[in-house]
């Protein structure tokens, strides 16, 4: 089990490499809907993304340790980020269909990296080779310490914002969110947390909403391509997300982009699309969030190269 202890431990072994990212109020937001939210902007973390965090607490923890790690691209910026500053060797196993800026990122790292067709196939690689090369397999969500270093968010969260009562996240695997969850609920049992995933593949809110892991369920391709993927029924993130988790919130893609749109207008964030879904959940759903006084959602990256996000715009 994962401990609050664990995450603020976490917290603390990671704080000399990563920014201690700022929070910013919405007056915007306000004036459209009446709703008090803030950002977590992650989008303004080392390598431009909450990926360095659970990446730097998994290294430091097996400093003498070669890492291989599946990825659409996020999770493997990163993670070389992370093993780059603390001079780990990384192999990075990944699909050819990835984001350019994102290949450059962990070329510009050092790690090393080999393409597939997919992730899952990628996925398979990187098994076979934990096994063969002995080195460490780093999944993106299913693994204690790369869940505690993401929760670390909560642990600033807490100290920017104290008196937060509603958190909204984009999940894909559900690291961060069961991370911050852990913390957050053991010291406010009462705070709301909502997970929002897109229609095109709402894999744990499907899971979330039957109670039964959704085997049969169709993945389609998604902007919000950070957040899309299917999740192992033995992942460690599932109890936490059915534990801490109140609801999940499924938009979709135009309410996705219509939300980068929004937040590049009226705040000049650049992001990825799947840091714009909790902003999107929000904006949809405005009644839902009535009652609350303080919301909060991560703005998670903005690793999308700018001829992605042009293209994203344009459809």
């Amino acid at each position: 089990m994962i401990k609050p202890s664990d995450i603020l431990s976490a917290h603390n072994r990671i704080a000399p490499y990563i920014r201690r990212t700022p929070i910013e109020y919405s007056s915007y937001l306000a004036a459209e809907t009446g709703l008090s939210v803030y950002f977590k902007l992650e989008n303004f973390q080392v390598s431009g993304s909450f990926k360095p965090r659970g990446g730097f607490n998994k290294i430091l923890q097996n400093l003498n340790s070669e890492f291989v790690a599946p990825t659409a691209g996020g999770h493997g910026v990163g993670l070389s980020y992370a093993a780059k500053e603390l001079g780990a060797k990384v192999h990075i196993l990944m699909p050819k269909f990835a984001d350019s800026d994102r290949m450059k990122d962990i070329q510009a790292n050092g790690a090393s990296i080999e393409f597939f067709d997919s992730v899952p196939e990628a996925r398979i690689r990187a098994k076979e080779l934990e096994a063969e090369k002995n080195y460490v397999f780093v999944s993106a969500f299913n693994d204690a310490e790369m869940i505690a270093g993401g929760g670390s968010i909560a642990v600033e969260l807490l100290e920017q914002l104290p008196d937060v009562d509603c958190l909204v996240c984009g999940v894909g695997g559900g690291g961060y969110i069961a991370g911050m969850a852990i913390l957050l609920k053991a010291i406010n049992p009462k705070i709301k947390i909502y997970g929002v995933q897109q229609e095109n593949s709402p894999f744990l809110a499907e899971w979330f909403r039957t109670k039964s892991y959704p085997k049969d369920l169709e993945m389609k391709v998604s902007i919000a391509e950070g957040i899309g993927a299917a999740v192992e029924e033995e992942s460690i993130t599932w109890p936490y997300i059915d534990k801490y988790v109140n609801d999940f919130f499924v938009v979709s893609e135009e309410e996705i982009k219509e939300s980068l749109i929004w937040l590049l207008q009226n705040h000049k964030h650049y992001v990825e699309p799947s840091a714009a879904v909790g902003l999107a959940a929000i904006r949809a759903n405005t009644s839902h969030f009535e009652s609350f006084d303080s919301i909060c959602t991560v703005l998670t990256g903005r690793n999308m190269s700018y001829d992605k996000f042009n293209s994203v715009l344009a459809r």
